[in-house]
């Protein structure tokens, strides 16, 4: 089973090359074991890489619970206008953002409970010199983890860059310090950028 990926080329739209599911997968943290999706989970992270890809929908939030929180180094974003605005907001920074890799990590520790996944994304930046639409590029590998409610909607969104957990409040004093201003970034996007991604 694979997933169909996409991604914005400034203004026409390409279809990348599906991504094969393996057995297991390489990340910065070493080689883990993975699982085949089931059809709901292909379309739920279908739907969800498109927020990856710049291509926020109301479909992919349609996912998400309305107290869900998004959490990953930069920001803590809590409720879903919120998510809304982090995501809607990534296309005013990249020229593109294309999954390289997306493999369905094997975890029984909850199952049914959540999603965790091996992602690696390349993002390019917009240029700000005159005449380039493209400047540096970046490639993140990180670990995704959906958490669900009892109706099965995303109540957590956990994305660790390098596999590394995420800093919060239980880390001593640093950790709440990190915690306050990834909240303070979260509300000042929230603020300056539209939850309609009609808007985007």
């Amino acid at each position: 089973m694979d997933l169909t990926l996409h991604h914005w080329d400034d203004t026409k739209f390409v279809t990348q090359s599906p991504v094969q599911f393996a057995m297991t997968t390489n990340s910065s943290k070493g080689t883990h074991p993975t699982r085949q999706p089931s059809p709901t989970e292909k379309q739920l992270i279908d739907d969800i890489l498109l927020l990856y890809q710049l291509q926020p929908t109301e479909k992919a939030y349609s996912h998400y619970s309305p107290n869900a929180v998004f959490h990953d180094p930069v920001s803590i974003a809590q409720g879903l206008d919120s998510i809304k605005s982090q995501f809607n907001g990534m296309p005013k920074l990249f020229a593109s953002s294309i999954t390289e890799k997306c493999d369905i990590l094997s975890d029984e520790t909850s199952p049914g409970k959540k999603i965790a996944m091996n992602l690696t994304q390349r993002y390019v930046l917009k240029s700000v010199m005159p005449g380039k639409s493209e400047g540096g590029e970046k490639t993140v590998n990180s670990k995704v983890t959906f958490w669900f409610d009892e109706e099965g909607l995303i109540e957590r969104h956990d994305e660790e860059w390098d596999h590394e957990a995420n800093r919060s409040g239980e880390d001593g004093f640093w950790g709440k310090v990190q915690q306050m201003r990834k909240k303070v970034d979260a509300k000042i996007v929230e603020k300056t950028v539209s939850s309609d991604p009609s808007k985007v």
